[in-house]
Parts: C-alpha cells; structure tokens; sequence
C-alpha cells in the first residue's frame, strides 16, 4: 500500500509511485464525463449557432432581436457551464495532504456532475464540521468516480452523506454479485479509486445501500 510521505519541510505529500494512479484516475473521470455531457454540449453549442444566426437576420429586419439574443446568451451559458465542468475535473492539483471540509470538497464534486445528476434525486447529508486529513486533488477525483458510477447504475436516486471522517455514496442501481469484491478488480474505477485513497492513508469499502443498490464508504484519517 503507497501512503503520503513526510517532505523536508515537514509537511505530508502523496507518495511518488502514487502519481501513476492520480493521473488515470483524472483523465478517465474527464473522459467518462464528456462522454456523459457531450451530446448536451453539443445541442447546446448547435443552438446558440442557430440562434446568432437568426440574430443577424432580426438585427438586419429590426425585429425580434432581444428575444433572439436572450435565447443565444442562454444557450452559450449553458454551453460554457458544461466545458467549465470538464475544465475543472481535468485540472492537474499538486498532490499534498492537509486538513480539508469534507462536505466542500464533495460540493465541488456535485457540482462538476450537475449535468450527470440532473435527471436524478439526489439526496444529501453533508456535515459541514466534518474535516479529515486528505490529498484534496484525489479525494475530489475519488468522489468525482464515485458520483459518475452511482449516475450510471441509478434507476432514479443517489445519496452521498459526510460525517466524522467518512464519505458515503450510495445508489438504487442493481446490486452486483458480492459487492466487497468490487475494489479487487483490476483497472476499473473502484480498483483505481482505492489505490489513490491509499495514497493518502484514506481506504474505500462496498457493501449493500439501504436504497437497494451499491454503498460505497470512503474512510479517511481523521483531522
């Protein structure tokens, strides 16, 4: 198991041979999320086009410009939103450990998925006392796996909760067969999950949520 190692200066740093797994773990969450978004993005991208386009011509008539370009502005926002989503998950972090919020860091998470979760009910249950000590970049992409697999195997309902110094997300999916063996399956995103929460001293367990599917508990050292 890799842990964080002490630096000169004293303070906690991810374990070098740890950075292998961070990477992966960052471009497979960005490239699972523009999977997910890219059909959005591109409505929305073929909107706004059509929507100045017809600005233009409304400009050039006299008629109907306001209406025109609020359609275009919403369209581009919409646009942008998903493209800054994907920026901030493909966003290289140095990698250190330190005291962080728990229920700020799964927020940040939330918010990167909207699109991914907007069809779904999300219920939370975020301590905002709940610290824990944590490489912040890999406890956000952790999570970030995490949320995009409780949204690929929901029916309707994903949870996530933070107290003490655990995170929880959970699922009304179908529940695997024997899901604690899930974490020992090489190259899947729980296997990738666990081995960069092991480099931070933090570990991941999978059981049976009580919505019906599958529970996943982060556990982290305590601040």
């Amino acid at each position: 198991m890799t842990v964080a190692r002490r630096g000169a200066a004293g303070d906690l740093r991810v374990a070098p041979d740890a950075q292998g797994a961070l990477e992966l773990q960052r471009f497979a969450n960005a490239g699972r999320l523009l999977a997910a978004v890219s059909g959005d993005l591109l409505r929305a991208i073929g909107m706004a086009h059509g929507d100045v386009a017809f600005l233009r011509e409304q400009l050039a008539a006299g008629d109907g410009a306001r209406d025109a370009a609020d359609e275009a502005h919403r369209s581009l926002s919409h646009a942008a939103a998903r493209v800054d989503a994907l920026l901030s998950v493909t966003r290289a972090r140095e990698p250190q450990v330190a005291e962080v919020r728990l229920a700020e860091v799964a927020e940040s998470a939330l918010f990167d998925l909207s699109a991914c979760l907007a069809g779904l009910a999300l219920e939370k249950e975020l301590d905002g006392h709940a610290r824990a000590l944590a490489d912040r970049g890999g406890l956000l992409q952790s999570l970030v796996s995490l949320l995009l697999d409780a949204a690929d195997a929901a029916h309707a309902q994903v949870r996530i909760a933070a107290r003490g110094a655990e995170v929880v997300v959970e699922d009304d999916g179908p529940l695997p067969l024997q899901p604690e063996s899930l974490p020992e399956r090489a190259d899947t995103p729980l296997w990738v999950c666990r081995n960069v929460l092991r480099s931070f001293d933090a570990d991941l367990s999978v059981g049976v949520s009580a919505l019906g599917g599958r529970r996943v508990t982060v556990r982290l050292r305590g601040a």
